[in-house]
């Protein structure tokens, strides 16, 4: 019982990531990002792709991971989703949802991931199966540092926040937009800044996830489920609600696929359930509230 709730926190430590980025673009913009599942793809294929060229692990691949993210969630926001947005919220879903499509369709050239499955896999990569144990209990090490690596972006995001500019600026543009425009704040630049943010969290997930899960182009798509279920039971726009969402998440996914017979066969339709329970009973989630 112990060992499976450590392995459901450690993945739900990563699934977390995924969910903070995309809460932020929510909380801030009330943009549903269909293309959020792409940019973990894209923080995979280029972990992949520095490893396989260069060497690179995957945990410090992320200094170039993040950039990259970030770059192409910027101009994905400043070239079309910003245009889309002065239409309603239906056209930034179907442009989104549009954009994600296209971004699989990309990654399956042979000039990137191909139509096949790959792996990262080397004698030199260190994480490759690699178990630490600490106390009796067995730890994938890299979703174990995947973890930790999630409380540091929780901290540092909520200092950003809080005690940044640019962060303060979000928030404003994220409670009250027409007010922030008054006092000055440039809301269409914030609202690039925060959809490439949201995309850097993503992509930071891929890398970590790079290391245990097969890459391949159409992959975005199971974590793109995966974080709106998070983002639900936590509450739409709340960072604490997609910390702790993304570890109920894990959590109770590793107890159905060890407790339940066959449950390993429907490990991802056990987040589905609580998604329409929650949906049901506390459909404002768990801190249903605004940044």
């Amino acid at each position: 019982m112990i060992q499976t709730l450590f392995d459901g926190l450690m993945i739900g430590g990563v699934y977390a990531i995924i969910a903070l980025g995309l809460t932020l673009i929510f909380g801030v913009m009330r943009v549903i990002n269909m293309t959020h599942g792409e940019f973990v793809m894209i923080g995979m294929f280029t972990s992949y792709f520095m490893f396989q060229k260069l060497g690179l692990d995957p945990f410090i691949g992320i200094l170039i991971t993040a950039p990259v993210c970030f770059c192409i969630g910027y101009f994905l926001y400043s070239a079309f989703v910003s245009k889309a947005q002065k239409a309603g919220e239906e056209n930034t879903l179907l442009l989104t949802a549009g954009a994600s499509i296209l971004l699989v369709n990309v990654a399956a050239l042979p000039y990137f991931l191909g139509p096949n499955f790959s792996r990262l896999t080397g004698e030199s990569l260190y994480w490759e199966n690699r178990i630490w144990t600490i106390g009796g209990i067995n730890f994938n090490a890299s979703l174990l540092t995947g973890f930790f690596l999630t409380a540091l972006l929780i901290f540092l995001l909520s200092v950003f926040l809080k005690k940044t500019n640019t962060g303060l600026a979000m928030r404003a543009a994220a409670q009250q937009p027409m007010a922030a425009r008054i006092v000055g704040i440039n809301v269409p630049f914030i609202s690039g800044i925060t959809f490439g943010l949201g995309a850097v969290f993503a992509g930071i997930a891929g890398s970590v996830l790079s290391t245990t899960y097969p890459i391949y182009a159409s992959i975005g798509a199971l974590f793109l489920v995966k974080a709106f279920v998070i983002v639900v039971l936590g509450g739409m726009g709340s960072i604490p609600g997609a910390a702790l969402g993304g570890l109920v998440l894990g959590v109770t996914e590793s107890l159905g696929a060890t407790y339940i017979p066959g449950g390993t066969a429907y490990r991802d339709v056990f987040g589905l359930v609580i998604f329409l329970l929650v949906l049901l009973y506390r459909p404002q989630g768990l801190f249903g509230r605004r940044i």
